[in-house]
């Protein structure tokens, strides 16, 4: 199957792993570093801001994709993230660490993100053909995550004593992802205007016209939005809470805290990708995808809520692999049905409409971080097992509920 992907999807698919390989290495402890220079309030009110300025930049990303020539913004965004890593990397390094540089770097590392992604996010949808759609989905769905459970653990390991090495490390990886997509990214064929007029608050707003008006598409992205939030929180309420209450144990004569348990759950959600993926992929397809997709959000939903709370090391891990588990049920069904959903025209606006609802994620996610200043963690527990449930909901009805027609 590998030989029928397009030089684009395999460029896309190999580097995605490593930016996503090194960006958990260090992402998720971004916010236990800004809560070691300042404190957890602090780092809370800083990423919430930071994704709340992000929803005006994915529209506006959404937008310049159908603008302008997708690989120059694409190795322009690129470099710029890659010199913001170097910056950040340096600002560990020096006796007097700046709070103040530190947070306008990774402020203009996250915002030039969030104008990347509807970019690739397009790239992959415009090479996809309809052979390989479900592999190019499964095959990015295991690759993201054993990226993601790799990163952690490298991070868990090198955070206290080697964090400027992980972000030179990442710059290097950057860079590295610069000069594969310089060469081997097709060059842009037909028309873009190239008009900075384009750039406009009414016109870019009138170019998301489409999407607006499609119901069943919002419903699918507010669902995700709200379900993604309990493996978002991962990083920061739960890799906080951790660190702050979760009493060292000795386990095969290692030393395990808060800090190194966070990764070892990471490791476990990518053992049981990898292992079980295959198996469970099989075995969802005899079954009415209807239920199947029920079953594996109730346990996704059961899961990350329990993990919020407990600090018992087993019980730790296996509600870990019940989310996970779940995880690996309802996310293909979802992947199909949102390629489905978008217009071929419209997927830059789509894609970036869809990276909203990531940031809408994020910001829920970090406000959790602030709420958990207030609850106990029996309260985040429940708050948890709401708010996904909603999510569920919202995804449940995009795809099987009734809706006569695509816009209103």
């Amino acid at each position: 199957m590998w030989h029928k992907i397009s030089i684009t999807l395999r460029v896309r698919l190999i580097s995605n792993f490593f930016q996503e390989f090194i960006t958990m290495a260090f992402l998720p402890f971004i916010a236990l570093y800004l809560s070691d220079l300042a404190n957890p309030k602090f780092a809370g009110i800083f990423l919430t801001l930071l994704v709340v300025a992000n929803f005006p930049v994915s529209i506006l990303g959404g937008h310049l994709i159908e603008t302008f020539p997708k690989k120059k913004a694409v190795l322009l965004y690129q470099s710029i993230m890659g010199t913001m890593l170097l910056l950040m990397a340096i600002i560990m390094t020096s006796s007097h660490q700046s709070i103040a540089l530190f947070c306008i770097c990774y402020a203009i590392y996250n915002i030039v993100w969030g104008l990347q992604y509807p970019a690739m996010d397009t790239m992959i949808m415009d090479a996809i053909t309809p052979d390989i759609e479900n592999f190019i989905y499964k095959i990015d769905y295991w690759l993201t995550n054993v990226a993601t459970a790799l990163g952690a653990l490298i991070g868990g390991l090198l955070y206290h004593n080697y964090k400027a090495t992980l972000l030179f490390l990442a710059f290097l990886i950057f860079f590295a992802v610069f000069g594969a997509l310089w060469k081997w990214l097709p060059k842009d064929h037909g028309h873009f205007s190239n008009d900075l007029t384009t750039i406009h608050p009414i016109r870019i707003i009138k170019s998301y016209d489409t999407v607006l008006k499609d119901r069943r598409f919002i419903f699918m992205t507010l669902g995700f939005s709200i379900l993604m939030m309990g493996e978002l929180s991962a990083s920061s309420y739960i890799a906080i809470r951790l660190k702050e209450t979760f009493n060292p144990i000795h386990f095969a004569y290692l030393n395990i805290d808060g800090v190194k348990m966070f990764s070892i759950l990471m490791v476990v959600n990518t053992v049981i990708v990898i292992s079980c993926t295959y198996i469970i992929s099989k075995w969802s397809m005899s079954y009415n995808q209807k239920y199947i997709l029920l079953l594996g959000m109730v346990m996704y939903v059961v899961g990350y809520a329990s993990v919020t709370h407990l600090n018992h090391f087993y019980l730790l891990i296996v509600f870990m692999m019940v989310a996970t588990i779940g995880e690996i049920i309802y996310v293909p069904i979802f992947d199909v049905n949102r390629f489905k959903m978008i217009p071929e025209d419209k997927r830059g606006t789509y894609s970036a409409f869809n990276s909203l609802g990531f940031n809408l994620s994020e910001l829920i996610a970090r406000f959790g971080i602030l709420l958990g200043v207030f609850l106990t963690s029996w309260g985040m527990a429940i708050y948890m097992l709401i708010i996904l449930s909603i999510g569920a909901y919202c995804i449940y009805k995009a795809i099987y509920g009734d809706f006569q027609q695509r816009s209103i």
